[in-house]
């Protein structure tokens, strides 16, 4: 018998049709397929919160580093100066952050008791520097402190 008569008897020799052999579970049903697009459409747009909140995020703390910056180059122009006087003052870096500065002396040894005329050598002035924005719909803002000592007014003109 020659190859090619067994390969037709084989192909002869198959089972006959029966629903067992028919109907097979392949692929997916519709409720599968519903339920794997209802998870991915979830899973999206919870990584597209995420992604724009970082976004978000990341402006925020921009701002936050551009207004600490102001803020330094506004102290550091006030502790060179030769002179501090008490008060506050404002004003603008640029059309988006506005500063505010508030220079006080503090009374670090209160004296109550009479008779004593003792004054120290020196004052020490608290100096604010406040930077507020506008951030979307928010306003904020962000500060530095810093103290500086100066000598007595009178002890200057004393000499």
């Amino acid at each position: 018998m020659g190859l090619k008569k067994m390969a037709r008897r084989k192909f002869e020799m198959r089972l006959p049709a029966s629903p067992r052999n028919v109907i097979t579970t392949t692929g997916f049903t519709l409720i599968e397929v519903v339920i794997a697009l209802a998870i991915l459409g979830i899973s999206l747009a919870v990584i597209f919160e995420l992604f724009s909140g970082g976004l978000r995020l990341g402006r925020i703390s921009e701002e936050y580093v551009k207004a600490t910056h102001y803020a330094s180059l506004k102290m550091e122009e006030l502790t060179n100066q030769g002179k501090l006087q008490e008060g506050t003052e404002e004003g603008e870096f640029d059309n988006h952050y506005r500063w505010q500065t508030l220079v006080k002396k503090l009374d670090l040894l209160p004296i109550e008791e009479k008779g004593l005329d003792f004054k120290p050598p020196v004052e020490c002035l608290q100096i604010k520097v406040n930077v507020q924005w506008k951030s979307g719909m928010k306003e904020r803002s962000t500060g530095i402190e810093s103290y500086k000592t100066v000598k007595r007014q009178e002890d200057e003109e004393k000499k």
